[in-house]
């Protein structure tokens, strides 16, 4: 008889599907909180965003990953795919709502299939737990913190020394109806070391069609409404993570930059699927022993010198995204 409890070291496809499966029914039930007053409350997490006039309270995405790394002077194909669950939820504590707890989390599950000798990477997982703090300080300035704990490692002898955290700070002012600027700085402990980041973002709503929002040079999105129903656009997404091997003297570091082409439907007012084909520019999918350190990373970008990856270095190439999220949408609710 098979077990109902959910394992993610099987996630693939059919771990996508019960997580779904589970996921959908909960977070239909998370209430819809006015944006009006809640303004730009998630873009703090990692896998949350604001744009186009909405939050996304909940958004689950799968990554599909065609790969090939160079091997004694052969290329070996192989597929890594990329499973990532984020939510976000107000914690109001004045009656007028302008002062607010952010409580949420992230999980991730990162699988390699195939043939690739030189990379020891199977399977490697994320959990983030997140506790923000958010006020409004007038009608236009708005100041958020954040408080990110994450274990990342393949959950294989786990230690208390694999926990590690990051902080954020945000401030947004909103000029108007139409446009908003964003200000972003934090502060990440990796496996490599330090993770200073410093961004700069803008909601930018243009006409009654196009939308540009995001926080360079982390994200970018230009959006444009075929109908009410259908948007298409330009997506650029950054990660930079590392995460702990069970080889407790290496950890692996994956960091990429990938500009796209996204297409989405609203499949029910508060329900949206998306696609997104993409090219990477950058995909860092490399291993190190411990004491390889970095002076520092300013957002995906390395200071000083490392020694070299242990592993053959994996090529760029295509990736390809389905993602579905709850959108709170203003004025509705």
């Amino acid at each position: 008889m098979k077990s109902n409890n959910l394992n993610l070291r099987s996630f693939p496809l059919e771990g996508v599907i019960l997580l779904l499966s589970r996921l959908i029914p909960l977070t239909a039930r998370i209430p819809a909180y006015p944006i009006a007053r809640v303004f730009m409350l998630s873009l703090l997490l990692p896998y949350s965003s604001f744009g186009q006039g909405y939050v996304e309270g909940v958004n689950v995405s799968y990554e599909n990953l065609p790969m090939k790394i160079r091997t004694e002077g052969q290329y070996q194909k192989f597929t890594g795919s990329n499973l990532k669950i984020a939510t976000t939820i107000p914690v109001f504590l004045t009656p007028n709502k302008s002062k607010y707890l952010l409580v949420g989390g992230n999980l991730e599950a990162f699988h390699f299939s195939g043939s690739h000798p030189g990379f020891e990477v199977k399977n490697v997982y994320s959990i983030s737990p997140t506790l923000g703090y958010s006020t409004m300080v007038n009608k236009k300035i708005n100041l958020t913190a954040l408080f990110m704990p994450f274990l990342n490692s393949d959950y294989k002898n786990v230690k208390a020394s694999d926990m590690k955290f990051g902080a954020v700070v945000r401030g947004t002012w909103k000029v108007n109806d139409k446009l908003t600027w964003k200000g972003i700085v934090g502060y990440r402990r990796q496996f490599y070391g330090p993770q200073y980041i410093v961004l700069v973002g803008m909601d930018w709503k243009v006409n009654d069609k196009l939308w540009i929002f995001g926080d360079l040079p982390h994200s970018a999105t230009v959006s444009y409404a075929v109908n009410q129903k259908v948007n298409a656009g330009f997506n650029l997404f950054v990660q930079n993570s590392t995460y702990r091997l069970n080889n407790q003297k290496r950890y692996f570091e994956y960091n990429t930059v990938n500009p796209g082409l996204f297409a989405e439907y609203y499949i029910s007012p508060d329900w949206a699927v998306r696609a997104t084909a993409a090219y990477t520019l950058i995909r860092n999918m490399e291993v190190y022993n411990q004491n390889d350190k970095a002076s520092g990373f300013i957002d995906f970008y390395e200071l000083g010198n490392r020694k070299d990856p242990l592993n053959p270095e994996v090529a760029g190439g295509l990736s390809f995204k389905v993602g579905l999220s709850y959108r709170i949408i203003p004025g509705k609710h």
